[in-house]
């Protein structure tokens, strides 16, 4: 005897056990894809730091050459000129001491007003992204002041206030996490660079007031210090004193 058997559609069960492992997949390869992209901005920002670093090793191990030299020469009054000084700091134009790397997610909306300052209805737009950055801080060689006094055997060095050197908010690690456009009032491209723009300004601040001006001003004044305290007529019995303010 011939039996006829239906076919039932899956059932709702059934459909979300498929669906659900690929959702898993999904969210796990964009969490790839993210920290991917966070690794490598991170890695470029020690790879510039370390650069910074090595230029200032060879102004230390030149000094310390040109200390050896002098200790082996004839003993005499060692003498110091401004133009020494600046010939040994000219090597590095900006002295960067702190960086400050940051990750953060913000939310732009906007809308369209009518007269006596009423919102058009449905106007509201938004934009939502995601982005890291990286802020540098230092002081600027060329404001560097000098001064020496011979009856003293003092040199006075002035070191000008650190300022922010760079704030970059690379254009690979922004992602963006929504848009919505209201009536008549689309986010445009224009849009997108302005909140950038805003952006860094706040994440600038932020590192202002979590002291990286602060940290950049005792950082620089240990750095240059150490590299005019190996100057020969530095040491030694009639010796210059150093200065910083």
């Amino acid at each position: 005897m011939y039996t006829c058997q239906e076919e039932y559609p899956p059932q709702p069960a059934q459909t979300r056990r498929r669906v659900f492992p690929w959702l898993i997949i999904a969210a796990l390869t964009v969490t790839i894809v993210s920290l991917t992209l966070l690794l490598r901005s991170s890695r470029q920002a020690r790879e510039q730091m370390q650069e910074q670093l090595e230029r200032q090793n060879l102004i230390i191990n030149s000094l310390e050459q040109d200390q050896k030299k002098e200790s082996s020469s004839s003993k005499s009054v060692p003498v110091i000129t401004s133009d020494t000084l600046k010939q040994q700091l000219s090597a590095v134009s900006e002295l960067v001491t702190q960086e400050y790397i940051y990750t953060n997610a913000d939310q732009r909306t906007d809308d369209v007003k009518w007269v006596f300052g009423w919102t058009r209805p449905f106007s509201e737009s938004s934009l939502l992204i995601t982005y890291d950055g990286t802020i540098k801080a230092g002081i600027q060689m060329s404001d560097v002041q000098i001064e020496i006094n011979e009856e003293n055997r003092t040199v006075t060095i002035t070191l000008p206030e650190s300022e922010i050197t760079e704030n970059i908010i690379p254009q690979e690690s922004i992602r963006v996490i929504e848009v919505k456009n209201g009536l008549f009032n689309e986010i445009t491209f224009d849009d997108y660079n302005t909140f950038i723009s805003e952006q860094k300004i706040v994440m600038e601040q932020k590192a202002i007031e979590n002291g990286i001006l602060k940290r950049a001003d005792a950082e620089a004044r240990k750095i240059l210090e150490t590299i005019l305290t190996l100057l020969p007529e530095m040491s030694g019995e009639d010796a210059y004193t150093l200065i910083l303010q």
